[in-house]
């Protein structure tokens, strides 16, 4: 302070002026009203600017300041100062290393020991035009968003919405803004999903929301949209309001109806193709053994032998028919409380009363202790069964082991059907369940397909452990439901 005049003896008073004009964070420059000289500059007008004190002191403070028209508004704004008391005016100054830095300075006279000094008080801006620049990149990300979105206070009133919020819903700004967000909300969104919606928004662990609803525009039409509201917090996590964006699901949903439509269409082609050639080979089977009996030249024993093809073929279209009839109407279960023990045990004298199919495998059933009656759809889990039981038979060709095994697994009752057969691919396994694939010369590839349909109707599931040479494991949940009354 050297530069400014003071009284003697004020070295005390001084000493406090100077800790506290070199502590603000604000830059501040004391300067010669009438030749410009800077007298004084504490410790932030330095550091920002670069330079020493005593590189500032006695420099023109204009020198300072880019020649032209930033420099000529820094003298009017000095004049003005001058005249008015104090002036504020957003400048540009020039650093020592020659980058600029923009300011906010504040300029008021002052008296000290009887003389008028220009006093500069000048903020950085530099953080704040970031944060201007952020804000108005987000603001304009909002206002540019092909989702239709808007912003809520935190009383959830509309504060803006975006132009694709416009278009899509079709209330004009002015409409929307000061308005609840019910004005799109349709008749299908219940108040229940509202609750649950507006909990997760306001968990302070979460703070969104994110999921299908169908909205409504301003001409009434129904849309349905994934809708996704974020909670906007302060920095002591209050919440201030609520951003929610709507992307607009129509277009997707359309086209994911037409391809189910068009992959309908190709399984019933599928279908269709698979049922002729099933039904084509054991139907010329029986017209070529018909034909045989019908020119009356066979022998008794011949007779027999062809009448058993008959008999077996026409079985096999039953089969084949049976299956058919049970993936392309599919129906839901009807639940009754069954015993699925003695199902199992029923099946497997089933499945011993059939040598033809049976063969020399050698077949074993293990009923679960303390499993109770539970509510079940019999006569398709039943079905399914013996659907996983004739595709390991057939895996088995005659010989080998198969085993049906009833176990308790809360909350699930399961029935493993394994076998000692020669195992399946691990490529396989991930196409088992698909309709019409097959690894057989004879099937349909259905088999599976309607057994794992039938599990999930009744909200269970089939698991499959195998390795090639190692046989497989099919286990068939099924959910233990308490008992109808």
């Amino acid at each position: 302070m050297a530069a400014v005049p003071h009284k003697a003896g004020s070295s005390e008073v001084e000493e406090k002026y100077r800790q506290l004009f070199d502590s603000a964070t604000d830059m501040i420059f004391l300067r010669d009203p009438e030749s410009g000289k800077l007298m004084d500059v504490n410790r932030a007008a330095c550091g920002n600017l670069g330079y020493s004190r005593d590189e500032l002191l006695w420099t023109d403070y204009f020198a300072l300041i880019p020649a032209g028209a930033e420099r000529d508004g820094a003298r009017r704004n000095f004049e003005e100062a001058l005249s008015a008391g104090s002036s504020t005016r957003v400048v540009v100054f020039k650093r020592k290393d020659g980058s600029s830095l923009e300011a906010e300075i504040r300029n008021t006279p002052t008296t000290i020991a009887g003389k008028v000094w220009m006093l500069g008080i000048a903020r950085d801006l530099t953080a704040q035009r970031q944060l201007e620049r952020r804000a108005l990149a987000f603001y304009q990300a909002f206002r540019n968003s092909n989702d239709s979105m808007f912003y809520t206070d935190h009383n959830g009133i509309i504060q803006d919405v975006n132009d694709a919020f416009v278009r899509r819903f079709g209330f004009a700004r002015e409409e929307a803004v000061g308005r609840s967000p019910r004005i799109v909300r349709s008749r299908h969104t219940s108040d229940e999903l509202y609750k649950r919606l507006w909990t997760e928004i306001l968990d302070p662990s979460k703070g969104y929301w994110r999921g299908r609803v169908i909205n409504r525009t301003k001409a009434g039409e129904e849309i349905p949209v994934l809708l996704a509201i974020t909670s906007v917090r302060d920095g002591l996590d209050g919440i201030v309001g609520f951003v929610s964006s709507a992307f607009d699901l129509s277009e997707i949903e359309t086209l994911h109806r037409r391809l189910a439509k068009s992959e309908s269409l190709a399984a019933v082609g599928t279908m269709a193709a698979v049922l002729a050639h099933e039904i084509r080979n054991p139907l010329g089977s029986i017209v070529t053994a018909a034909a045989s009996i019908a020119r009356g030249e066979l022998s008794a024993e011949d007779k027999t032998t062809l009448s058993s093809v008959v008999r077996q073929e026409s079985r096999r279209l039953s089969d084949t028919l049976t299956q058919f009839l049970q993936y392309a109407r599919p129906r839901d279960p009807v639940l009754a409380t069954a015993d699925l023990n003695a199902l199992v045990t029923e099946l497997a004298a089933l499945l011993r009363s059939d040598a033809a199919t049976l063969g020399k495998v050698k077949l074993t059933v293990h009923a679960a202790k303390e499993l109770p009656r539970f509510p079940f759809d019999a006569g398709q889990v039943r079905q399914a069964l013996l659907n996983l039981a004739l595709n390991s038979l057939q895996a088995l060709e005659g010989k080998g082991r198969l085993s049906l095994t009833v176990e308790r697994r809360d909350p699930h009752a399961v029935v493993i059907v394994s076998d000692d057969g020669p195992g399946i691919p691990a490529a396989t396994q991930k196409r088992l369940f698909e309709p019409f694939h097959t690894t057989k010369e004879k099937g349909t590839g259905l088999g599976l397909a309607v057994a794992d349909r039938i599990a999930a109707a009744h909200g269970g599931a089939i698991l499959v452990e195998s390795d090639v040479g190692q046989g497989a494991s099919f286990t068939f949940l099924l959910p233990l439901r308490k008992e109808t009354t």
